[in-house]
């Protein structure tokens, strides 16, 4: 539902953004195609740009939107993992959240050679957290040394 840019200052030294997404906050397409063309300006003219957390809500089935991006992420070569969220809230009359996961790896790994780093993910619970923060923090270290931030 993110509809402006977000920052946040981590530590006072780096910064974590949260952007509009492609999916279904309540906006005009019009808004919906603003957003779309800014983020993607934003991912490819970067240079401090680490890395994006495309985030796929594993409670529903594949959605070919989030495909479409991960592809336009990579083609563009833009750093980025997958941030599966979602994974205890199941809806009603669905597949499982863990069958939507595989069947999302499943697609991509049709044209993928590898896929990108992948997290499982609830707000709820705070299932992977740890494990993502971990990501970033080697990601933030892993850079600090290269002397791009």
């Amino acid at each position: 539902m993110t509809k402006l840019i977000n920052h946040y200052l981590i530590n006072d030294s780096w910064y974590l953004v949260d952007l509009p997404g492609y999916g279904f906050a309540k906006a005009g397409k019009s808004n919906r195609e603003e957003w779309l063309r800014f983020t993607k300006d934003y991912f490819i003219t970067r240079d401090n740009l680490v890395s994006v957390m495309l985030l796929v809500d594993s409670s529903l089935p594949p959605q070919t939107v989030d495909r479409d991006c991960a592809d336009w992420l990579a083609e563009c070569e833009v750093p980025f993992c997958i941030v599966f969220t979602k994974i205890d809230n199941r809806k009603k009359d669905m597949p499982t959240n863990a069958a939507n996961i595989k069947a999302f790896k499943q697609m991509m790994a049709e044209e993928w050679e590898a896929l990108p780093r992948c997290f499982e993910t609830s707000s709820k619970t705070g299932s992977g957290k740890s494990e993502l923060l971990g990501y970033l923090a080697s990601l933030r270290e892993l850079h600090l040394r290269s002397g791009k931030l």
